[in-house]
């Protein structure tokens, strides 16, 4: 091959993703290996292929196209040809080979925000006596030897031994542990004596009692939790909040309950009963089913929704399909334990929709909102971060 062989960008992602002849992929190795330059290219393409295949799948649903392209800024040298996607699809890929641009430009005034790291994951046990233990790994489970409540997490085993005096009072009223995931903590799985999944999500707490009472299974959440509950006839499986209870048998269900927004519960498979705390309303939901209780209301409403886009942070996706701009910086602050200023905003919101894996950097995720919503972030003396409309 000569070294003046120039390969286009579309070829190389035909090449990472093995849709060249043999003859065709020794022809870009031996162009990578012509010169520094174009190692450097390969290089920076592979990268950008993962992320285009793996980790941003964006599509602005609402807003202004071409301005959006307009910023998008072309490197040297590139020719690029889009074979099989639309329009949406280009502005895609626009934004994801902005993405290091957007770095390398804003993040030199912005090495806070470049530093914080995927959430990490971890939870804090709290005993019922209040004693605590900081939890490593991804997951806890508890089980019971000999009268003996075990917590185990990472091969880290907790003991929760009571005294014959204790397990009196405990017959008479139910003492509850508490596991906590901190906001930036990401999610948690925790494995319940009675075979029951749960997975904690960031700035959410589960209330659990060391011993299920005879007649039902009850627990407590604040924050958003997914619930894989083991069916036993004889004892239903009651999840409380601050203002509602869910009653089932055995499902799989999502329940999203944080402080001063509405509760979300959906329904993935089975069946469950909603019921508001004053037990004035109730609603029976079925699959693909969503209710909705506001904070200032004692009424439910039902609708449809996408099972997928509702759970899918619990397979470490943070989905931010159909939410406004201010709604996914909420999801934000939860996920990497960071506040924004959106005073500069306007009123009239941007809808979104999209998803990232939870395992990339606050950086990676701000320069796509960067992009797609026409922003600006600054992290500011205060620890906030600023969020600004691009004029």
């Amino acid at each position: 091959m000569k070294k003046e062989y120039q390969v286009t960008e579309s070829e190389l992602f035909d090449f990472f993703n093995g849709k060249l002849s043999v003859e065709e992929e020794k022809e870009i190795l031996e162009w990578k290996e012509a010169c520094d330059e174009n190692r450097e290219l390969f290089d920076v393409m592979r990268k950008e292929n993962l992320i285009l295949k793996e980790v941003v799948r964006v599509q602005l649903i609402k807003g202004d196209y071409s301005s959006i392209q307009g910023r998008i800024i072309p490197r040297r040298h590139r020719a690029f040809k889009l074979k099989y996607w639309g329009v949406a699809a280009a502005i895609v890929v626009g934004v994801i080979f902005s993405v290091s641009l957007w770095q390398y430009s804003s993040m030199d005034n912005n090495k806070e925000i470049s530093h914080v790291g995927a959430p990490a994951r971890a939870a804090i046990l709290e005993l019922s006596g209040g004693e605590r233990h900081y939890l490593g790994g991804s997951e806890i489970e508890f089980k019971e030897q000999d009268g003996t409540q075990l917590a185990v997490s990472e091969g880290k085993v907790v003991y929760d031994k009571k005294t014959g005096e204790d397990v009196e009072k405990e017959e008479e009223v139910l003492v509850f542990n508490k596991i906590t995931v901190p906001r930036g903590a990401g999610l948690y799985r925790i494995l319940l004596s009675d075979g029951s999944v749960i997975w904690l999500n960031s700035d959410s707490r589960l209330e659990y009692p060391e011993k299920f009472a005879l007649e039902e299974r009850r627990v407590r959440i604040s924050g958003e939790a997914f619930f894989d509950v083991a069916r036993d006839t004889m004892r239903p499986f009651v999840v409380e909040t601050a203002l509602q209870s869910v009653s089932v048998l055995g499902t799989k269900f999502n329940v999203s309950a944080y402080p001063s927004e509405p509760v979300l519960t959906t329904l993935a498979s089975g069946k469950v009963k909603v019921m508001s705390v004053s037990e004035m309303d109730s609603v029976v939901l079925l699959p693909g089913e969503q209710s909705v209780l506001s904070v200032n209301a004692d009424n439910l409403s039902v609708r449809q929704v996408k099972i997928s886009d509702v759970v899918s942070w619990k397979d470490g996706i943070i989905n931010i399909e159909n939410m406004s701009l201010r709604e996914i910086l909420k999801v934000v602050s939860r996920a990497y334990d960071v506040d924004f200023n959106t005073e500069l905003l306007p009123a009239d919101d941007i809808i979104l929709r999209g998803s990232i894996s939870s395992d990339e950097s606050l950086g990676v995720f701000l320069a796509v909102l960067s992009k797609v919503a026409d922003v600006k972030f600054k992290m500011k003396t205060d620890g906030k971060i600023e969020v600004q409309k691009i004029n």
